[in-house]
């Protein structure tokens, strides 16, 4: 092999390792992107996620502190420092002249110390358990943001196929004209008819880019891959085991937390009631005299409490009672919201059935009776066209009911217990 074809294979060797991340990357763009994929995409590095596990680890990391003495104090002065007669400024002449330096070092009462962590802890448990509501929030937006990309998608498919058909009409329908079995009135409806569709895919085109950006909130430049067309959704469980699990729901958990960081907080106000101490040693330098040490404890007096301990104590009783009411708020906006979505979904099933079973099937069975009608001269175009977007329409109900209830199945596996949420245990158990 000459040197010359060794350096051509060389290249092209080269270009082609080069090439290969690009063509990589194009078959990725397009493979369909599915619901299950969407869903790990949006909770593989969820900003949302991360901010709330850095606020949970600040949290902890302030309790830490929380529980530790006060820095101590260092104090630098001059004491009883002569202003006038003939000692004025002097160091030397006075003998309670000092350069004073000292050291103060405050006591906190230990369970006060404790409190305060105790409360930061309280809250980044909170922050723990928001996250694992964060996650579901986050699996079921992105999985109903999906879902309505699914449902443009799937609505162009149809129009454009309906178009297709109108188009054909539009031929046949000029074939007639000429040889006089239709009307100019006929070939013009037909016309419309294939503007009026081609205008409802541009429309769809339009709802469709809207659909993406949408999406790509939670995916980023996936959202613009092709949708898969299969959805398969898990039915929803019984509303009795899905009433059962609300009980471990993060929802209910955040705010069980919440009544959490109430309690100890009020445990904090109480022990406010307590005096808290301090020390301070100091040493004074007396230039022409004897040297000083200075040794002194002090302590608070809480004794008056009315407008300080006892407020604070009575607003954190009240943050308690905000917390219990949120607690049975919660609980019942998360049955009610339940029972609804299901009831929901048993009659959106049914009515998806008799579409299945019976218009579907049926309005298809007409518009081809129709055409066949017209073709043998026994029938009206007009009939055709009505018959086909009588069968669009219908194309297009089912097809909302569908998205419809895939969106309450999606909304109703939110209340499901999932393997992260299934240690979440309610403190009356």
């Amino acid at each position: 092999m000459s040197v010359l074809t060794c350096r051509a294979a060389a290249r092209c060797l080269l270009a082609l390792l080069l090439a290969l991340p690009l063509l990589a990357r194009s078959a990725d763009a397009e493979t369909p992107l599915s619901l299950d994929e969407a869903v790990t995409l949006a909770l593989t590095e969820q900003p949302l996620l991360r901010g709330i596990a850095a606020q949970s680890r600040a949290l902890r990391e302030s309790a830490v502190a929380a529980r530790q003495l006060p820095d101590p104090e260092l104090n630098l002065g001059l004491v009883d420092l002569p202003v006038d007669t003939d000692e004025a400024y002097s160091l030397t002449d006075d003998s309670d002249t000092q350069i004073v330096v000292g050291v103060k070092q405050a006591f906190p009462r230990a369970d006060k110390r404790r409190l305060r962590g105790e409360v930061m802890v309280r809250d980044a448990q909170r922050l723990d358990v928001e996250q694992l509501r964060t996650r579901r929030q986050v699996r079921r937006e992105v999985a109903l943001a999906w879902l309505t990309l699914w449902r443009e998608t799937t609505a162009q498919r149809l129009v454009a196929a309906q178009q297709e058909d109108a188009q054909t009409q539009v031929a046949l329908a000029e074939i007639a004209l000429k040889t006089g079995t239709a009307t100019q009135a006929e070939f013009l409806a037909a016309r419309v008819e294939a503007l009026t569709l081609a205008d409802q895919v541009s429309a769809s085109a339009q709802m469709i880019e809207q659909a993406r950006s949408a999406l790509s909130r939670w995916v980023g430049e996936a959202a613009w891959r092709p949708v898969e067309r299969r959805l398969a959704l898990a039915p929803p469980q019984p509303l009795p085991t899905l009433l059962a699990q609300t009980r471990r729901h993060p929802e209910l958990a955040a705010a069980l937390a919440q009544r959490a960081v109430a309690d100890t907080g009020t445990a904090l106000a109480r022990a406010e009631f307590q005096a808290d101490w301090w020390l301070e040693l100091g040493y004074g330098h007396r230039p022409a005299f004897s040297e000083m040490v200075m040794l002194q404890v002090g302590m608070d007096l809480p004794l008056f409490t009315a407008q300080r301990q006892d407020r604070k104590l009575a607003a954190a009783l009240a943050q308690q009672d905000v917390a219990d009411a949120a607690v049975d708020d919660v609980q019942r906006q998360l049955q009610a919201e339940l029972r609804r979505l299901h009831v929901d979904a048993q009659r959106l099933d049914a009515r998806l059935t008799d579409y299945d079973a019976g218009l579907i099937p049926q309005s298809a069975a007409r518009r081809e009776a129709a055409l066949i009608a017209w073709r043998n001269g026994r029938g009206l175009l007009r009939d055709v066209i009505q018959a086909r977007r009588d069968e669009l329409t219908l194309q297009l109900s089912q097809l909302d009911l569908r998205h419809a209830l895939a969106q309450r199945q999606v909304q109703l596996a939110y209340f499901a217990v999932d393997e992260a949420s299934a240690t979440l245990e309610h403190p009356h158990e």
